[in-house]
């Protein structure tokens, strides 16, 4: 675990925060990791944690800001998801930067100032807490048939993300309710922006095998697309999943797809989903995939 002495434990500064914030129209707090190998910091390789929470005096740090009552944007330059120990509701907004390199300091300017969208995704789920630790988006059923317990999952799920205006979703169409075992999916949706102001979409799509030889994940993505559109501009996405990405290891050790009906599902995250719609793959003998199968999904973009 990481040693207590390499973080700062001085407060004596917060006051002068906490001035600062209440003479500000606006408040930036910047939190995050300490960077070190092998205990040296809080994230990097042999740099563990055990715990979801903010290292060192940050989370006092912000607290004593955010009692200032001036609105106040957290911008976390982490390598691993934290907390914020319950105020998350309370902040004006949230930024995970992750690590932005040189350039990444431009970047957020630029993003907070509205002057770009924020267009990201989160790679990861956030979870709730440390005990719903490993959470994943693409987890399996429990061997019950029950759910994952209502206070596991994740507070930010995994392709989530906000921007500056809203998106509708509609008009969801199949070129076939029936594919054969070496065919294509080929769907296509409209994407409009019904916000006041341009923006950035990320439409993503899901896939759920509903019955197969083994227990298989609650989701799992297969394609998405990022679209950029003007206030009221539509955009028709297209995308085309090969069904060899369908594919799971049989109980043989061999990478099979299995005929059967598949839950297609688009969405602004993993759970976020706006439309559904089923799929069957036309019933044949179970088919071995070669060395170099189709793993490689497609999208096209039509505007309106």
């Amino acid at each position: 675990m990481l040693q207590v002495g390499v973080l700062s434990q001085r407060t004596d500064e917060i006051p002068a925060a906490v001035q600062a914030a209440r003479e500000a129209d606006v408040a930036i707090v910047c939190l995050g990791d300490l960077a070190g190998l092998f205990q040296t910091g809080t994230i990097g390789e042999g740099s563990d944690t055990d715990s979801l929470s903010l290292p060192g005096v940050q989370q006092q740090l912000l607290e004593a800001v955010i009692a200032t009552g001036t609105p106040t944007i957290v911008v976390m330059y982490s390598g691993r998801p934290y907390n914020l120990g319950g105020l998350e509701e309370r902040v004006a907004a949230f930024v995970m930067a992750f690590a932005g390199g040189q350039q990444g300091g431009i970047a957020i300017a630029e993003v907070l100032a509205g002057i770009v969208e924020p267009s990201g995704r989160l790679t990861v789920s956030v979870p709730v807490n440390a005990g719903a630790m490993p959470y994943y988006y693409n987890h399996k059923v429990k061997s019950g048939g029950t759910p994952i317990a209502l206070h596991f999952g994740s507070r930010y799920p995994f392709g989530h993300g906000l921007g500056y205006t809203l998106f509708e979703y509609r008009r969801l169409e199949l070129e076939s309710a029936t594919v054969p075992i070496d065919g294509e999916i080929v769907m296509s949706f409209e994407v409009a922006n019904v916000g006041a102001r341009h923006g950035v979409a990320v439409p993503q799509l899901y896939v759920r095998d509903r019955l197969a030889s083994v227990v298989r994940p609650v989701r799992e993505l297969k394609a998405f697309q990022r679209v950029e559109l003007s206030a009221g501009e539509a955009a028709r996405i297209t995308f085309r999943v090969p069904i060899d990405m369908l594919c799971f290891t049989g109980m043989a050790g061999q990478r099979i797809v299995e005929a059967g009906r598949f839950e297609l599902a688009i969405g602004a995250s993993s759970a976020d989903i706006r439309l559904r719609t089923e799929l069957d793959v036309l019933h044949a003998p179970t088919r071995t995939l070669p060395r170099d199968w189709r793993m490689e999904s497609h999208s096209e973009i039509r505007r309106a």
